[in-house]
């Protein structure tokens, strides 16, 4: 895909992520984000495109940040990642690190 075959919505999009005023319209979308020291995925569950800048995740499909989460053969949205049984087991067995067991018996 080249960048030219974004929509105006996501290429203003990764122009304010990458603060820049043109986009190379003629050049592959992970040949560019490659070149800014990105890596493009594609959401394992629903196909989105996502790229993380070695801080955070992007989608690029839907225009925001994105905390999605990396699997063992790729990536998922965080959508499709709240959906997982994996996710569900970790709100289950959540405890807070300031959690404390108080005795009121003293």
């Amino acid at each position: 895909m080249k960048v030219k075959e974004l929509s105006e919505k996501q290429k203003e999009f990764l122009k304010n992520v990458f603060e820049i005023d043109e986009l190379p319209e003629e050049k592959e979308l992970k040949e560019f984000l490659e070149e800014k020291g990105c890596k493009l995925y594609e959401c394992k569950g629903c196909g989105k495109l996502i790229f993380h800048d070695n801080y955070e995740f992007w989608n690029l499909t839907d225009c925001c940040d994105d905390n999605s989460k990396l699997v063992e053969d790729g990536v998922l949205c965080e959508v499709c990642y709240a959906r997982t049984p994996e996710n569900l087991k970790d709100w289950i067995f959540f405890r807070p690190t300031w959690y404390q067991k108080v005795d009121f018996e003293k």
